[in-house]
């Protein structure tokens, strides 16, 4: 007799063709929204951002449009995803993205929507660091 029961709880799939590496992956509340919900923040090897808020899904039910909160194409390939306080003077996560020849912190931040469209998310650059 087992005291777990494994069951798959969300799952996406992701671009066509598109590669990833253990480093592509992070997990925390990268929006800064407090209410203690993590989000899902995958980077690809061809420069595909994505941050998910995943719902749970009965079986057969595909993934939600919801789920996915952002999508951009930052061009160069994504090698690592972090998320910690790499901004000074203030106590807010910022979002580090690796490419093969720089580094770069966002802020990712959510605007609430007037209609059932829900909310408008968006990363903006905070800094960026070259790499020799």
């Amino acid at each position: 007799m087992s005291l777990f029961k494994a069951r798959d709880w969300w799952s996406t799939i992701l671009g066509e063709k598109e590669e990833f590496d253990q480093g592509c992956l992070c997990l925390a509340d990268v929006d800064n929204s407090g209410n203690g919900q993590d989000k899902i923040i995958v980077g690809s090897f061809m420069g595909y951002l994505r941050i998910f808020n995943p719902h749970p899904v009965k079986t057969g039910d595909g993934t939600q449009a919801e789920d996915l909160l952002l999508e951009v194409h930052l061009r160069d390939p994504i090698l690592q995803v972090e998320v910690g306080k790499f901004v000074s003077g203030t106590e807010m996560l910022h979002l580090a993205v690796l490419h093969s020849r720089k580094l770069c912190v966002y802020s990712v931040s959510g605007t609430l929507g007037n209609v059932e469209h829900g909310n408008q998310y968006h990363i903006k650059l905070m800094y960026e660091h070259s790499l020799q």
